[in-house]
């Protein structure tokens, strides 16, 4: 194994495979890590066989405390997050004071994510890098992926989600949004991509299906929630009837990649980055 020069990484890590991920080319770079597992978020298994803690997300003065001990200088926050209640959180004192200072149920989810990182860098005396500082080759580039690829109707659509996903960015409320043949079937809110897609379902009209249309927020920080397409995203757009999905290219993270472009041969369906 190689030894790395790199700081030591604290992965905050959230639902879904990314932090195992991030957690695999730590250990081919030999480089020292110790994985955050955020309570009700993180999947089990990502703790498996590597050093790491569970933390509530309510645990900040716990957190702070912890990256001292564990002399943690660089931090990268990475996965699915439901964002809690203020009931659910149960923050602790460190927590509170963080809580108060930024707002927490007056702001969007980027702006909360820029803030909390904000926090932590300053609080905790570290950098926070982004998931693909560590894992090249993780943004979707431009063009399709597979063989399949947008027809006419299906460019239209993509451009209608485009707009619509913009104005979503700009209000911090989603990245998603659903379109077919014109009509705008859903868009994302709190609940999730998965959930958004699965929603649509309920709505398809006849004819050729719909485009899932997935955009950064323009004023996103791109160390944070970019937009991702992984296997899970391609099998809910399949299963609900959906003929494509559009990302931004270079600004969205694609999941393992072989398995994605595997399942949209499968599928019959297209992925691809857009500009």
């Amino acid at each position: 194994m190689k030894t790395s020069t790199s700081p030591k990484l604290g992965i905050i890590a959230g639902g879904g495979s990314a932090p195992r991920r991030v957690i695999d080319a730590c250990r081919k770079q030999g480089r020292d890590f110790f994985v955050i597992c955020l309570e009700g978020q993180a999947d089990g298994d990502t703790a498996f066989d590597v050093p790491h803690t569970w933390l509530p997300l309510g645990g900040f003065g716990k957190l702070r405390d912890l990256i001292a001990v564990q002399k943690i200088a660089e931090v990268v926050m990475i996965g699915r997050v439901r964002r809690p209640s203020i009931k659910e959180l149960k923050p602790d004192w460190g927590t509170i004071k963080v809580l108060a200072k930024i707002g927490f149920t007056l702001s969007g989810d980027d702006a909360l994510l820029r803030s909390i990182g904000k926090t932590i860098e300053r609080e905790c005396r570290v950098r926070i890098i982004g998931i693909q500082d560590i894992l090249g080759g993780i943004l979707l580039r431009e063009g399709s992926l597979g063989s399949h690829t947008p027809d006419a109707q299906a460019k239209k659509d993509i451009e209608r989600g485009v707009i619509v996903a913009r104005m979503l960015g700009q209000a911090d409320v989603g990245q998603s949004v659903v379109v077919q043949q014109g009509i705008v079937l859903g868009v994302e809110a709190i609940e999730g991509t998965d959930a958004l897609i699965a929603r649509c379902k309920e709505f398809r009209r006849e004819g050729p299906g719909g485009v899932l249309v997935k955009l950064a927020k323009p004023q996103q920080d791109e160390r944070y929630d970019l937009p991702a397409i992984g296997p899970d995203t391609v099998e809910a757009a399949a299963k609900a009837g959906l003929r494509g999905i559009a990302a931004e290219a270079d600004r969205s993270l694609l999941i393992d990649s072989d398995r994605v472009k595997q399942l949209a041969e499968e599928k019959g369906i297209f992925v691809m980055g857009i500009r």
